[in-house]
Formats: structure tokens, sequence, C-alpha cells
């Protein structure tokens, strides 16, 4: 009986090619690892802070926070949220929110902040480094969003 050189060479091909995956299988990296959440300093005696933030494999923004005792509190604007998105403060508090993303933000109160037919706050459009303030005197809730993107939502809770 005679083979040829395909019949002969065939299994040896195949242990090859399955060889060379199983190497290959071996050298890949295991990929991102989950990043941790930094543990929460202990606030100043002045201030009583809580922060709560949400963490991924990219920091994520804080999403809460309880900051009383404070004359200003700062929210940042960046890769289109607000940070802290929901903020506590004590009344007579100044909120300043700053814009660090590229991309103009304008902060708006919702409708339910209405107050004697006019806004309650609302700024111009803030480009990168541009603040704008307000000075809460009313205790209440205060939703408000970016004007240029909706989507972008934040509130502030006076007590």
């Amino acid at each position: 009986m005679q083979t040829t050189i395909t019949q002969r060479w065939f299994p040896i091909l195949g242990a090859v090619i399955l060889l060379a995956v199983l190497i290959a299988g071996c050298t890949q990296s295991p990929g991102p690892q989950p990043a941790t959440t930094p543990a929460t300093t202990a606030p100043s005696p002045e201030a009583t802070v809580l922060a709560t933030t949400v963490s991924a494999t990219a920091p994520a923004p804080q999403v809460t926070a309880t900051i009383l005792n404070q004359s200003t509190v700062d929210v940042t604007i960046k890769a289109f949220t607000f940070s802290p998105q929901f903020v506590t403060v004590s009344k007579g508090t100044t909120v300043i929110w700053t814009n660090q993303d590229p991309t103009p933000h304008q902060v708006i109160n919702d409708p339910a902040g209405f107050i004697a037919g006019g806004m309650l706050f609302r700024s111009g459009p803030l480009t990168t480094g541009q603040s704008y303030s307000f000075t809460f005197n009313t205790t209440g809730d205060f939703k408000y969003h970016c004007n240029i993107h909706p989507a972008m939502e934040g509130k502030v809770i006076v007590v």
C-alpha cells in the first residue's frame, strides 16, 4: 500500500497548528483589572462631609455629596456630567459650577424651580474654565440640567 505525501504530513501539520494556537492563547494578557474605590478621608472639623463615589475601570464622577457648614460648594462639569451630581448643602450656601469640558455647557434649573414667573437660576453658556455661581437662600430640592445637553442632570438639596 502506498501513501501520498499529503497523507503522511497531514497529522503533523494539524499538530503544529494546534500547538501554535495553544501557545498564542497562553501568552495573551489577562486584560484590564477592575479599579478599586479609594477610601473617604476624614472631614475637617469645620465641615461635615459625606461622599459616595461610583467606581468603574475609568475614574467615575462623584455622584452624591453632603457638604454642610460651608459657604461655597464646587460642582465640576466634566465628561458631560456634573460632579457631584446630587449635592446637599446648608441654606445660604453658594454653589459654583465650573466647566472643565472642551464643550460649552449651560446650567439651568428645571421648571419646578420657577419663582415669581422667572427662572431661579440660569447661567449663560460656559466655555472651558468658566464658572457660574448661585446662592441658595431657600430650603428645598432644586433640579437642574445643561440646557445645551439636556441629558446632563443634577440636583441641589438645601437643608
